[in-house]
C-alpha cells in the first residue's frame, strides 16, 4: 500500500511539473499595424519574453514596444536548440547559430539587419568545418573553402560580388 501511495505521489508530482511546463507558453501575440500586442484589445504594444509552440518546436524571443528585439531561439522537439541569434527592430542582427537535432553546431554566421555579412561557417556532424566563406552585404566575396569530413581542404573557390571567378580542386 505504501508503494502504491508513493507511486501515486510521484505521478502527481510529474503531472504537476508537466502542467507548469506547458503553462509557461504564452498565448499567441496579435499583430496590429506592424507591432505585436498581447491581445486584440491591448492599447500598449507588448514588451517581454514571448514563448510559444510552433508545431513540435518551441519558440521564444524578446519583444520591446511591440518589436522583436533581443534574443530569438527555436528549440527542436527534443528541447535542444535548433537556432539562436539576436534581433534588432524585427531583423536578424549579429551572430546566428543553427544546430543539428543532436545539438552539434551546423552553421554560424553574422547578419547585418537580415543580410548575411562577414564570415559564415558550415559544419559536419563530427564538428569539422565543411565550408567557410565571407559575405559582404549579402553577396559572396573572396575565398570560399570546402573541406572533406576529415577537415582537409578539398575545393577553393574565389567569388567577387557573388560571381564565381575561380574554382580549384585541392588534393
Amino acid at each position: 500500500m505504501k508503494t502504491l501511495l508513493l507511486l501515486f505521489a510521484i505521478l502527481l508530482t510529474v503531472f504537476a511539473c508537466k502542467q507548469k511546463e506547458e503553462n509557461h507558453l504564452s498565448n499567441p501575440l496579435v499583430i496590429r499595424e506592424g507591432l505585436l500586442y498581447e491581445d486584440s484589445i491591448s492599447a500598449k504594444p507588448f514588451t517581454g519574453k514571448h514563448k510559444s509552440q510552433m508545431r513540435d518546436m518551441k519558440v521564444e524571443y524578446d519583444v520591446v514596444n511591440g518589436v522583436r528585439d533581443g534574443d530569438f531561439i527555436i528549440y527542436f522537439s527534443n528541447d535542444k536548440i535548433q537556432m539562436e541569434g539576436k534581433m534588432k527592430n524585427n531583423k536578424n542582427n549579429g551572430l546566428w547559430k543553427y544546430y543539428y537535432p543532436d545539438g552539434s553546431l551546423q552553421t554560424s554566421g553574422f547578419y547585418n539587419y537580415d543580410i548575411p555579412d562577414s564570415i559564415w561557417k558550415w559544419y559536419y556532424n563530427n564538428g569539422k568545418v565543411s565550408e567557410e566563406g565571407k559575405y559582404k552585404n549579402g553577396t559572396r566575396n573572396g575565398e570560399w573553402k570546402s573541406y572533406d569530413t576529415t577537415g582537409s581542404l578539398s575545393i577553393l573557390r574565389l567569388f567577387k560580388d557573388d560571381k564565381l571567378i575561380d574554382s580549384t580542386k585541392v588534393n
